[in-house]
């Protein structure tokens, strides 16, 4: 099969948007032999070696440079691309586009020149570049992941002041995006059900597909290290509300009521660009926040519980499968476990109320053969149901099923 996939960034299994690209291109060339084109910008994000191990698997059309802005930019920097795009977007009934952040003229000559240039089956494209595509005649399917406008509805009902001002105006711009755009494609993919129900609502010709995000199982397993002696690792991207919220509740709620009962169990915060409130709980004795770290595991595979006290996001929690891949005991709330088939109690811990998940989290703390059940269940899970290889099984059959729709 001839392939296009069309990114707002080079794949890197480093960067969560575009994790399950660089699998989902690396599988589907090396198990399928698919003839696989990549178009991209290039930011400053993407490690030298995934851009290199891309080469080796598929054609790599030469990347657009761009530039990545600060949040408070990138509603101006959406604005001021938007008057470039004004004529599709009208077309498409959107007055205000948030994604027109990652509009480019020489991008939309690029897609057109390629388009014109080669002949591919099917198009693969991120949410953050379909609006290059709805005119193109051609089967193709948009990979959002999740339903963003939901992601930031919760994050406006969460926030105040100037905040709640702005993630109401992008829940309002993303809703409307995805609600006009979506169905342009002949599929809609996305990794759980909540996701799929939260689109089709929306827009009930949107055609979406439940495919989950998987885990490199050879590469997040377990390793023998020393332990340290209590110890809960966090781990998320820092700088976005909805992680500050889950950080904060946990800081706030839970982690006093474990205190009480183990007073020395340290606390990682473990990811890249925290903000600054986040930066300044480094005063705290019991809690090292690292940034950015270039190989998370050594983090994970040390510490003795790993938690993910979500109170607000939608998708997938990748960092808990990677996890659970590594053998870990995960204590999360039912957002962190949506759309991965655990079982609570066997898998992980469930608890949506602070009291709940201190209570998980100190007796898992306290009992070593409870920690070592949980992480052996959670890891043959991963092994059975979230490998890439496995799911990179169900996406060909998908692409297969889409194409022979499209006729």
């Amino acid at each position: 099969m001839k392939l296009l996939f069309v990114s707002h960034d080079i794949p890197s299994p480093a960067a969560s948007d575009t994790l399950a690209f660089y699998h989902l291109i690396c599988h589907l060339s090396a198990q399928y032999d698919h003839d696989i084109t990549l178009i991209s910008f290039l930011s400053e994000r993407p490690r030298g070696e995934d851009l290199e191990h891309l080469k080796s698997v598929c054609s790599i059309a030469d990347p657009v440079s761009f530039r990545w802005s600060s949040s408070k930019k990138l509603l101006f920097n959406s604005v001021k691309s938007n008057a470039l795009n004004l004529p599709k977007n009208l077309r498409q009934g959107v007055v205000l586009n948030e994604l027109d952040y990652f509009y480019d003229r020489r991008m939309d000559r690029k897609i057109k020149d390629l388009m014109k240039k080669d002949s591919f089956e099917l198009i693969i494209s991120t949410r953050q570049m379909a609006n290059y595509l709805v005119d193109v005649d051609a089967p193709k399917i948009v990979y959002p992941n999740d339903a963003m406008y939901e992601a930031r509805r919760q994050v406006f009902a969460h926030s105040a002041g100037l905040e709640r001002v702005a993630y109401g105006l992008r829940y309002i711009l993303n809703r409307s995006y995805e609600k006009r755009v979506y169905e342009k494609f002949d599929a809609c993919l996305v990794v759980t059900q909540r996701d799929k129900e939260l689109l089709e609502s929306l827009n009930p010709r949107i055609r979406c597909i439940v495919v989950p995000n998987g885990v490199d199982v050879n590469y997040f397993s377990p390793i023998d290290v020393e332990k340290d002696s209590a110890s809960l690792i966090f781990l998320s991207a820092m700088q976005y509300p909805a992680n500050v919220a889950n950080v904060f509740y946990f800081y706030n709620e839970i982690f006093p009521l474990i205190l009480r009962e183990i007073s020395d169990v340290k606390l990682y915060l473990v990811g890249r660009d925290p903000v600054k409130k986040i930066v300044a709980l480094s005063a705290d004795p019991l809690v090292r926040v690292t940034g950015y770290v270039e190989d998370v595991r050594p983090y994970i595979a040390k510490s003795t519980v790993f938690i993910a006290p979500m109170i607000l996001g939608t998708g997938i929690k990748n960092k808990v499968l990677e996890a659970m891949s590594m053998g870990k005991a995960v204590v999360t709330t039912s957002i962190g476990a949506q759309g991965i088939a655990v079982r609570n109690r066997e898998h992980v811990l469930v608890a949506d109320n602070a009291a709940e998940f201190a209570r998980g989290t100190i007796s898992l703390l306290r009992d070593r053969y409870a920690r070592v059940t949980l992480g052996t269940n959670a890891r043959k899970l991963v092994e059975e149901q979230y490998s890439w290889e496995a799911i990179t099984k169900l996406l060909d059959q998908i692409l297969a099923n889409v194409l022979s729709e499209c006729g």
